[in-house]
């Protein structure tokens, strides 16, 4: 497999991806709510000495296209998707797989699903089901949504749960959000759909079918997210280790880079963290 800019067409959907370093085993990473592989920028310089690295952008989001079809890409399709990019371009070699905030529900059901193919699975800002917080995140957005407004989203995503990250992530929130096509926020729409269906992840999806090595990393100050639900997973999933961080919200590693450290720690050295360990 090349390392570079790559595209795969399946079924509907058209999904630039790229991989980075060439190791046998391989690191996937699964972006949150309208976040482009380019969220994973520091993950991929950390990281591609140790996995073959691979990052891509969700149908609908970024430099993706849907040929065809409705906006609304299911859940069952983001899954889809995720398995075709492991088929593709991870045939080997043992797999990572990595989710940030909704990539975690998608990345947690593919482990699930494919216990045997998934050796670890790291779920960063991971919750069990939208909060109450969350709900009204999500009304807010479809408001802005239906006014056309969509500029609007990056202060309401910075000021209900980005406060803490830095100037220069905030400016890509706002300009993402400023240059928004009406296509993307049709899309991103359909995931703030996707978010309320769900519902609790616990109706969905077996945790106790997954057999990867687990790590859940969630912040202490994350307003979106119940911290119980951290430990409920725990309990379901059978190597299942969790990392709460104090004084971190939503965004964890943008807002203390160092966890970078423990992340490596986990992934590569095969670190064991304690339930209750925080980062302060």
């Amino acid at each position: 497999m090349k390392t570079g800019k790559q595209l795969l067409q399946y079924g509907r959907f058209e999904i630039p991806f790229r991989v980075y370093g060439d190791h046998p085993n391989v690191l996937l990473c699964v972006s949150g709510v309208l976040q482009t592989m380019a969220v994973w920028r520091s993950i991929t310089r950390r990281f591609s000495p140790h996995f073959r690295v691979i990052v891509f952008d969700m149908p609908g989001v970024g430099r993706s296209r849907i040929l065809h079809g409705n906006p609304h890409v299911t859940v069952e399709e983001q899954l889809e998707v995720v398995h075709a990019l492991v088929e593709h371009a991870a045939p080997c070699g043992a797999l990572t797989l990595a989710g940030s905030s909704w990539g975690t529900a998608i990345a947690a059901a593919y482990a699930a699903r494919y216990p045997e193919a998934v050796h670890q699975l790291v779920l960063s800002s991971f919750g069990m089901k939208p909060n109450a917080v969350m709900e009204g995140i999500v009304a807010h957005a479809q408001a802005l949504y239906d006014a056309r407004d969509y500029a609007a989203g990056a202060d309401l995503i910075i000021d209900m749960f980005g406060q803490q990250i830095g100037p220069t992530y905030k400016r890509q929130i706002t300009a993402q959000f400023a240059n928004l096509s009406d296509d993307n926020a049709d899309v991103f729409y359909e995931h703030c759909r996707n978010i309320l269906k769900l519902g609790h992840l616990q109706e969905t999806v077996d945790l106790s079918r997954i057999r990867a090595r687990t790590l859940i990393v969630n912040g202490a100050e994350d307003r979106i997210i119940d911290l119980d639900d951290m430990w409920l997973a725990e309990r379901m999933i059978p190597d299942c280790q969790c990392l709460l961080v104090d004084g971190v919200g939503h965004f964890l590693h943008f807002e203390r880079p160092e966890l970078l450290d423990d992340y490596e720690a986990f992934m590569v050295a095969g670190a064991t963290f304690g339930e209750t360990q925080r980062a302060g």
